[in-house]
């Protein structure tokens, strides 16, 4: 079967239910995703020079320790110029979206 979508080709019936389950799930969850865990040390590895999300919202200056902290430091566009100078990503977005899509790839399965 050719989707047309990166590393769906070829894929059995059993893996394609556990994919189905897996979304179902995914659909299904109320809560947000950690920062820790969207962020995983193997994407943050892949991507830049740091070995945590911690350690690279450390450099870039942040220093907070509440969500509201968090939001305030990510909205009001301080990390941009981190990000572009120290990723190959234009903006903490872009960064993010990416991260979403590994997340969401490795929560389906595939």
């Amino acid at each position: 079967m050719n989707t047309g979508i990166s590393g769906l080709d070829g894929l059995d019936e059993e893996k394609l239910s556990e994919i189905r389950e897996n979304a179902a799930r995914l659909s299904d969850m109320k809560q947000e995703v950690p920062v820790e865990e969207l962020f995983s040390e193997s994407f943050i590895q892949r991507h830049t020079k740091f070995s945590s999300i911690g350690h690279l919202l450390k450099a870039a200056g942040y220093e907070g320790s509440t969500d509201e902290e968090f939001d305030e430091f990510i909205q009001g566009h301080t990390i941009n110029p981190f990000i572009v100078e120290h990723t190959p990503f234009r903006s903490w977005q872009d960064f993010q979206e990416l991260a979403v899509s590994a997340y969401i790839t490795k929560w389906l399965g595939l």
